[in-house]
């Protein structure tokens, strides 16, 4: 019940696929119904050619495996070539190896079946739920009626099987048998191809050695990778003039699997074929995929399939005819030396030495096509990538290295240039270069380097608020200068260079800092938001602020010696000295640590006046450790000061400077001189010195009463 409905779902998908214009012509013969289709034209030709027409509008019935256009092509059957008797007896050979007698429905088939065609080779059937195939070719359309049989539209042209003449056999040695093409014996036949299909049969029809192949080993029965119909077995073999034929499937590996041949009676007598490999050089697969017919001709414009046909082995990355057509690549705009180099370039960056299987690739890996760029690998669970292409088919294998089918064509990075130039081109670092136009750094950027540029976007410089316009000045243009050389660092960093908390030295001294982590990677407070840009001469990080330098450290100021120094008594109420004579330019320190009180010293307007001179000397606030220095550079100057806090106690000092601004009296012309020992007779003088001798006594009398 279940293959009944598995033949019939099967039925009705085939016949559904055929042209609706032939399926109506069933009163029609069957070369009638061919032509009718508009795609067996080269098949009708055929028949033509080899007087065959005339033979198909016979009663039949017959059954025609009709293979479209496309196949012909495929096969690269030209039918100008079969000029002479024995061509043409070759294509009706072909031809009714395509015929088999009898109405033959797809209903009719079954799984791992054979027929006899009209030229008397067989031909098999591999039926699943989903197709039917005759011998490997793909029947496309089931089941088209005609008067006189049925058609069944194919996608391969069927060659009939190659006739291998089996030797008489000998336990000598190996090879044990001989083989030829010919029934003379006379062309040996030295290998298997398995594209082909073979009709094994005895020469001189012998019966000591019965002869037999299988896919599994000595006398054993085949796999299903293989079929053998026709006479004898693996355990009889075939002798006088039996013959059997076998045909190869999809599944039989040329480069893996073994077929053996032996004589069925003596064990001694066993040994493998020599299997042809089934591969091609890489144009030729290339060829053969059916989805690489722009990459075949571009490497035909390019005059590079002689290359790709060398030695090798090379790695190819194939992009399909959508992947052109996607690119927007015609060929026939190629017509100029300078672009058809370009063609060149574009091709060979899809071609890297060696052969490199896609279990080779790791993600991250580089490798370097022949046109000297390096392609980058992806490798995740999502597949293989090739820069942005994706691997869609890996592992082709060719005679001279590998193919991995992509679904876009690469196209070669353009030639590197200067960071200044690749800055111009960005788009969004006009600014950026205006600035170092106008510092005059960019012919410093256009040297050897390496450098790398942390380069700000025109956004950034517009919220930094700089304004080129006002850097005018050559102190304002150094600035200028600061700001950008601290955005370049010497040698070339990649970001994958770049680890959490490094630190580098830009161009201007100062150090950048970098932050590492899942966000991304920030230098200083900025976030690199394109990494990686590279140009001729280092590489460009783009960066979404501008850095500004750090502020140069303030130096520790010099203090000067201390010509004379002033400490706290232990009384903690008076300065000791509390006066001091200096010479002009010399400082006087007022030191003291870890008093007990805090002290200060301010300026007072006069000897131990209570008023502080206004922006008067001071040492600041009261404190109990104070290392306060000042040097006088002002002759004949007195210095009067106090402590703010004990003030009420008297607290004062004084720093005379040279003669502390004292003015000598200067006598009278012709007047004794100021020493005169008569001076205590001067008229006045007798009373002051009374007068302070009854304040004194006074004084004394009210301490006594007290």
């Amino acid at each position: 019940m279940k293959r009944a409905l598995a033949t019939l779902i099967l039925a009705s998908l085939l016949i559904s696929t055929f042209p609706l214009g032939v399926s109506a012509g069933a009163t029609d013969d069957i070369p009638t119904n061919v032509s009718a289709t508009g795609e067996h034209d080269t098949l009708v030709a055929a028949l033509t050619h080899a007087g065959l027409v005339s033979t198909l509008q016979g009663n039949g019935p017959f059954t025609v495996f009709a293979p479209t256009d496309q196949a012909f092509i495929d096969a690269g059957i030209d039918l100008s070539t079969f000029d002479t008797d024995d061509e043409n007896a070759t294509l009706t050979d072909i031809l009714l190896y395509h015929v088999v007698s009898g109405k033959v429905m797809s209903t009719d088939l079954s799984d791992r079946t054979t027929a006899d065609a009209v030229n008397g080779d067989k031909v098999s059937f591999s039926v699943t739920t989903s197709e039917v195939r005759v011998n490997n070719a793909l029947v496309t359309g089931a089941d088209v009626e005609s008067s006189n049989g049925v058609i069944h539209v194919i996608d391969k042209v069927l060659l009939p099987p190659v006739d291998v003449f089996v030797g008489d056999g000998s336990m000598a040695g190996a090879p044990y048998y001989q083989f030829y093409s010919d029934a003379a014996g006379s062309n040996e036949i030295t290998e298997i191809d398995t594209s082909k299909n073979y009709n094994f049969q005895r020469l001189n029809n012998p019966s000591t050695h019965p002869f037999y192949i299988s896919d599994v080993g000595y006398n054993t029965a085949s796999s299903t990778d293989i079929l053998i119909a026709g006479d004898g077995s693996a355990s009889t073999g075939i002798s006088d003039n039996e013959s059997f034929t076998l045909f190869f499937t999809p599944d039989f590996d040329a480069e893996q699997d073994t077929l053996t041949y032996f004589c069925t009676v003596h064990s001694s007598m066993v040994a493998d074929f020599t299997i042809a490999s089934t591969l091609n050089d890489i144009p030729a697969t290339a060829t053969g995929t059916g989805i690489h017919t722009s990459l075949v001709a571009a490497l035909a414009q390019a005059n590079l399939v002689t290359t790709l046909q060398g030695t090798g082995p090379f790695t190819v990355f194939a992009p399909t005819d959508a992947a052109f057509t996607a690119a927007g690549i015609d060929l026939s705009s190629f017509d100029t030396d300078a672009e058809n180099a370009t063609l060149v370039d574009i091709l060979t960056y899809h071609v890297v030495s060696g052969s490199v299987a896609s279990t080779a690739l790791t993600d991250g890996m580089t490798a370097t096509a022949l046109n000297g760029d390096n392609v980058t690998f992806t490798v995740n669970a999502a597949g293989v990538q090739v820069n942005d292409a994706n691997v869609v088919t890996a592992d082709v294998a060719a005679t001279n290295g590998i193919i991995h089918v992509i679904d876009k064509v690469l196209m070669p990075p353009a030639d590197l240039v200067d960071i200044p130039t690749v800055a111009t081109g960005t788009g969004i670092h006009t600014a950026l270069v205006a600035a170092l136009t106008q510092a005059n750094l960019v012919s410093t950027l256009q040297g050897t380097g390496p450098f790398t540029v942390f380069a700000p976007t025109d956004a950034a410089f517009t919220a930094a608020g700089i304004d080129l316009s006002t850097f005018d000045t050559d102190a304002e243009n150094a600035t200028l200068v600061d700001i950008l050389t601290y955005h370049v660092v010497s040698g070339s960093v990649a970001s994958t260079a770049l680890t959490d908390g490094l630190t580098a030295t830009a161009l201007n001294g100062d150090n950048v800092t970098f932050t590492v982590n899942a966000a991304g990677v920030q230098v200083n407070d900025a976030n690199v938001v394109t990494a990686d840009v590279a140009a001729s001469n280092g590489i460009i990080h783009v960066i979404d602020k501008v850095l500004m330098p750090p502020a140069d450290p303030v130096p520790e100021p010099v203090l000067p010696d201390c010509d004379a120094t002033v400490r706290i008594a232990p009384s903690g109420l008076k300065y000791t000295p509390s006066e001091l004579t200096i010479t002009v330019g010399q400082t006087v320190c007022w030191q003291w640590e870890n008093e007990s009180m805090a002290h200060n010293v301010r300026q007072v307007d006069g000897d131990q006046s209570t008023t502080y001179s206004a922006n008067g000397i001071s040492s600041g606030t009261a404190a109990t450790t104070v290392d306060f220095r000042y040097t006088f550079d002002v002759d004949s100057t007195t210095f009067y000061y106090a402590c703010e806090p004990h003030l009420a106690a008297g607290m004062f000092g004084k720093v005379i400077v040279g003669d502390g601004g004292v003015v000598e009296v200067t006598p009278p012309a012709g007047g004794d001189s100021a020493d005169d020992s008569d001076d205590e007779s001067v008229p006045g003088f007798l009373a002051i010195i009374t007068t302070m001798a009854l304040v004194g006594a006074a004084f004394v009398g009210s301490r006594r009463h007290d």
